[in-house]
């Protein structure tokens, strides 16, 4: 697997940038020094929803649920959208943003009351 280290691109002319906004409306959020490489980046990351160890629909459901945790009023209908596209019911839907608030909930009472995280490490372990 290529990793891809963000650094400055060299400079695109006018068309090559052109040629890279056509392509996705994604890639308008990038500053143009690094806009190739952003671009090239977010193909290959895309990629892991049909292409990674994951099943797309399990990929999407992960996807759904962290974007809910972390609140993103855009992924949140992308996701839902390719979730229906690629059959999952609606309560696939709602288990995986139900699992993504009890994680959150519980990471906010364990840290709220600096649950000590070598006990819980040995609680796991069955010690």
């Amino acid at each position: 697997m290529n990793s891809i280290v963000f650094s400055q691109d060299s400079k695109l002319t006018n068309d090559e940038k052109q040629q890279i906004l056509a392509e996705s409306p994604f890639n308008n959020v990038y500053p143009e020094s690094i806009l190739k490489s952003s671009a090239t980046y977010f193909k290959a990351q895309m990629g892991l929803y049909k292409e990674g160890a994951i099943a797309e629909k399990e990929a999407h459901l992960v996807a759904l649920g962290t974007s809910a945790a972390v609140k993103c009023q855009y992924c949140i209908p992308y996701h839902i959208a390719e979730l229906k596209r690629l059959g999952a019911s609606e309560d696939e839907i709602k288990t995986a943003v139900l699992i993504a608030a009890d994680i959150m909930k519980m990471s906010t009472l364990f840290y709220g009351n600096e649950f000590d995280l070598e006990a819980f490490k040995k609680l796991l372990k069955g010690e």
